[in-house]
C-alpha cells in the first residue's frame, strides 16, 4: 500500500457502521463481550499444571446463565445484512446451552481433568463462529 493510499483513507476518517445498522451493532457488541467472558471463565475450569483451577460446576452454571440471556437478547441485533451470521450464531449458542446440561451430568463428582477439559471443549468450540459474524460486521463498515 502507498502512503498515498494511507494518507487518502487517514483523511476520509475512520470506518463506521452505517447509521442504519449502529443499534443492532452496539446490541451486537455487548453480547459478543458477554460470550468472550462466559468462554474465558468455563476455560478456567480446565486444570493447567498444579495451577488451581475454578470449579467446573460453577463454570457450567455462569455459562449456562450467561447463555440464557444472550439467547433471549439475540433478536436485538438481527438485521437481513447479517441473517446468516445471526443464525448461525444462535445454532451454536442454543447447541452449547444445550452442552452446559450434559457438561453438568458428565464431571459431576470427577476429578478427571480429561473429562473436564473434554467437557469445556464441547461447550466452548461452538461459540467461535461469533468471531466470524465479528468478522462480517467489521466488513459492513464505511469511511465517512
Amino acid at each position: 500500500m502507498s502512503w498515498r493510499t494511507i494518507a487518502a483513507r487517514l483523511r476520509a476518517g475512520p470506518r463506521t457502521v452505517p447509521e442504519h445498522l449502529r443499534p443492532a451493532h452496539t446490541a451486537f457488541e455487548a453480547q459478543a463481550e458477554r460470550v468472550q467472558a462466559a468462554r474465558e471463565a468455563m476455560q478456567s475450569c480446565v486444570p493447567v499444571g498444579r495451577a488451581a483451577r475454578a470449579p467446573i460446576e460453577v463454570g457450567v452454571d455462569l455459562m449456562r446463565d450467561e447463555l440464557d440471556e444472550i439467547l433471549a437478547a439475540m433478536p436485538d441485533w438481527r438485521v437481513d445484512e447479517l441473517e446468516a451470521e445471526w443464525q448461525r450464531c444462535r445454532t451454536a449458542t442454543e447447541r452449547a446451552r444445550a452442552r452446559c446440561d450434559r457438561a453438568a451430568q458428565a464431571v459431576d463428582g470427577t476429578d478427571d481433568g480429561h473429562v473436564v477439559l473434554r467437557e469445556v471443549a464441547a461447550i466452548v468450540m461452538p461459540l467461535e463462529v461469533w468471531l466470524e459474524a465479528e468478522r462480517h460486521w467489521r466488513s459492513l463498515r464505511t469511511r465517512g
